[in-house]
């Protein structure tokens, strides 16, 4: 428990998205015996090739050859787990995913991803994940535990896993990735912020010089399509969950409860070795 909770605590300091995904997946393979993890945000849902067109996934531990099918051949329109994140909430077994497959009770299609990653993702888990308007989604995998022997495991184990998940999920930051993907600007990302604040377009023209409240509107539509937003309020709710403003590296109540009891922890343990 105590792990744990400084493990996420080292996460919440870290500024780049990588190096807290690296701590994760060192915390998740030494502790859990995941040795393969993939995580990804997604925010556009009409269909699953618009889903897969605005989906950042990131990767640790997966074998590359597997990666390297399953981008080469789109196998992500195939893949039951891509479903589950866009339409779900909640736990996917990759040993249900096997089941389903053998007994045909998945329509072909479907079947392809399974029966070949059978070679490359022994056992694992998918989880769905909903944080502050943002959609994600975690692939836990091992190559060591069949999926009899991880179901039990996660069977004992598998609340504190995900409880993990949805902590590192609430402190992911996926800003410059979504910078990169979209090509918004500082410009765009100027007034996306002056208008978070509730500012008019007079008032965000006078602080950032624009000479006309066009080229504000303009900004706005600008970042509406390239985050593929609904409206105004949609807009600004995926922007926050991608990090794109507000605060979203501050830890939220329930890490500074973990931080909380991780000090008391630590102080019991002083003074039981002061007693010994």
């Amino acid at each position: 428990m105590y792990d744990a909770i400084a493990v996420m605590a080292r996460i919440r300091d870290e500024a780049v998205l990588d190096k807290r995904m690296s701590l994760f997946a060192d915390f998740l393979k030494s502790e859990f015996g995941y040795d393969g993890f993939t995580y990804g945000v997604g925010f556009e849902f009409s269909s699953v090739e618009a889903l897969l067109s605005r989906f950042l996934l990131k990767e640790s531990g997966i074998d590359a050859e597997w990666m390297t099918q399953y981008n080469t051949d789109a196998l992500g329109t195939k893949d039951l787990s891509v479903l589950h994140v866009a339409l779900r909430e909640g736990v996917l077994l990759q040993s249900q995913v096997f089941r389903a497959a053998d007994a045909e009770e998945i329509p072909a299609r479907f079947a392809e991803v399974p029966n070949r990653a059978r070679d490359y993702l022994k056992s694992g888990f998918f989880l769905s994940l909903r944080a502050r308007g943002l959609v994600g989604g975690m692939g836990l995998h091992s190559s060591s535990m069949s999926p009899d022997q991880h179901d039990a495991f996660f069977a004992r184990h598998g609340h504190i896993v995900v409880e993990l998940c949805r902590q590192f999920h609430d402190l992911a930051c996926w800003r410059q990735e979504v910078i990169a993907a979209t090509g918004l600007t500082e410009a765009n990302l100027k007034i996306l912020s002056l208008r978070a604040q509730g500012l008019l377009d007079k008032e965000i023209i006078e602080i950032t010089g624009h000479a006309h409240e066009n080229s504000v509107g303009q900004h706005m539509e600008r970042v509406r399509q390239r985050l593929s937003a609904r409206n105004d309020r949609h807009m600004l709710t995926l922007a926050a969950g991608l990090g794109l403003i507000g605060q979203p590296d501050c830890p939220d109540r329930r890490l500074r409860d973990l931080e909380q009891t991780a000090a008391q922890l630590a102080n019991r343990a002083d003074w039981l070795g002061n007693m010994v």
